[in-house]
């Protein structure tokens, strides 16, 4: 693969290219496409659904505050199952006075198979219950989605996760929801087996360049731009996924941007990688011309394994809160009970609601203080994005897309778990004495000599602390350090 092989360009997509694609590719995936064809009345119906709902102004104006943002998760298979379990954690919490609500579709919507989401809406009215994991929107569509918007009091999120999100995106936008997401590299990573990375690109461009449309018609959105992977991956490499993905959604127009870091459970390093993020997307897009960007920092739990019974679920559901609160992180994504066995709950979502209060009642004002641990953390973790980010504008001849295509194929693009049949699997990380996680083998990422060594140093640090020499069994365990029980 070389630069001229690539077709992919980090280049916004004119009027003529969105609605091509829109027309030709994202509204006829499903007949419910048909209901916002006109994407002019689909903004005007948002603009007066979102009055006083707004994601992206209520998350802006919490960081301009200090104060935080607790956003839950939900998704049912019916309608009236989402709108009672929103209502029910709304009424039973004070969510409307400080909460957002991050709602996510259901694994059939997500590949696209809408005629088997049809089944299991079907299968839910026969059985009375839940039978998908999560709520349907492109089958139930506009209408059923402004149902809800109207129905909640607070600012909605969509999560639709997977290879293409794009009807989904504009349903929920249309219905007024005000977020949705810009991922490319995160995706293929965290969730897809065969697609090619500039193809996923590609798709991506569309969902940023919808966001920025709506954004430049007074309606502003504030799409995820998030780097969970699959919960095993270095600080420095999340962090790199989303300032990448910065330049890239900024390019469509995409102001407003929520980076939503997946969480290693470390407090110095987590509250580290995120303030290195923030800082280095504002940089990036600074050099390259975008203006008057807005970064909202946000905590994703723990992606690894959970652990199954409720002591420890609650354990991991405060300490995923806390990280990102002595971090002075603006957004809490919270998990629940459920975690380890089931979708969310209306009853835990709310319990796990009612813990974060809780703990931010308690807290006060307590931040993490500056220190010499932190500041380490930060330089080395700043040194990897960087190194990360220059080879990839080196390689694309200044074009981050071009640059992601190349050093996936080349290889300095890698990480240790994914489905992604592209991704080279050289690169091994483990915990040290501390939790915190480091490189084990860094592959052919292209780090500087001073952060390899700082990683080594940690590891070998545990290795003494336990008596034993490093070897992969250690790596082994490590994956479920988090959901193993105590005796």
């Amino acid at each position: 693969m070389t630069t001229n092989t690539i077709k992919i360009r980090n280049k916004r997509l004119t009027d003529e290219q969105f609605f091509k694609i829109r027309n030709e590719e994202v509204l006829p995936q499903w007949e419910t496409g048909k209901e916002i064809a006109d994407l002019n009345e689909c903004m005007e119906a948002a603009r007066e659904l979102s009055k006083g709902k707004s994601y992206a102004l209520r998350l802006a104006e919490a960081k301009r505050n200090g104060t935080h943002v607790l956003e839950p998760q939900f998704g049912q298979a019916l309608t009236e199952y989402m709108i009672e379990g929103l209502t029910y954690v709304e009424g039973e919490t004070d969510l409307p006075s400080r909460g957002v609500w991050n709602i996510f579709s259901d694994s059939y919507t997500r590949k696209l198979d809408f005629k088997r989401a049809a089944a299991g809406i079907e299968a839910s009215k026969k059985e009375g219950k839940t039978m998908l994991n999560g709520w349907p929107i492109v089958n139930f569509g506009v209408e059923e989605a402004r149902k809800i918007r109207e129905a909640t009091q607070c600012p909605i999120n969509l999560n639709s996760t997977d290879e293409d999100g794009r009807l989904q995106s504009e349903i929920a936008l249309a219905a007024g929801w005000n977020s949705c997401n810009v991922r490319s590299l995160q995706e293929v990573i965290a969730h897809c087996k065969d697609i090619p990375l500039e193809e996923e690109i590609r798709i991506n461009q569309y969902e940023a360049r919808l966001a920025g449309i709506y954004t430049e018609h007074g309606i502003p959105i504030m799409p995820h731009n998030p780097s969970n992977l699959t919960g095993y991956d270095s600080a420095g490499f999340r962090s790199f996924v989303c300032v990448s993905e910065a330049l890239l959604a900024a390019e469509q127009g995409v102001r407003y941007q929520h980076l939503l870091h997946g969480l290693n459970m470390n407090l110095i390093q987590d509250i580290a990688m995120i303030r290195v993020t923030e800082k280095l997307c504002y940089e990036y897009c600074e050099r390259f011309g975008y203006k008057d960007m807005v970064f909202v920092p946000g905590g994703f739990p723990f992606l690894g394994a959970w652990p199954a019974r409720i002591e420890e679920a609650n354990a991991m559901i405060a300490w995923n809160a806390i990280i990102p609160i002595m971090g002075g992180v603006t957004d809490l994504i919270l998990k629940c009970q459920d975690e380890a066995f089931a979708t969310p709950t209306k009853e835990s979502m709310a319990k796990s609601v009612r813990l974060a209060t809780h703990l931010l009642t308690l807290m006060g004002t307590q931040k993490m203080p500056e220190n010499e641990k932190l500041r380490m953390e930060e330089y080395m973790i700043e040194m990897e994005v960087r190194a990360l980010m220059e080879k990839c504008l080196e390689a694309g001849d200044g074009d981050i897309a071009v640059g992601l295509c190349l050093g996936v194929e080349a290889g300095w693009i890698d990480t240790m778990l994914t489905p992604w049949k592209y991704n080279k699997g050289n690169v091994v990380v483990m915990r040290d004495a501390e939790n915190a996680v480091r490189y084990y083998n860094t592959g052919n990422l292209p780090l500087p000599k001073e952060v390899k060594e700082y990683h080594a140093g940690k590891l070998r640090g545990r290795a003494q602390k336990e008596g034993r020499e490093l070897n992969f069994d250690m790596v082994v365990s490590d994956l479920q350090y988090a959901s193993r029980l105590p005796k």
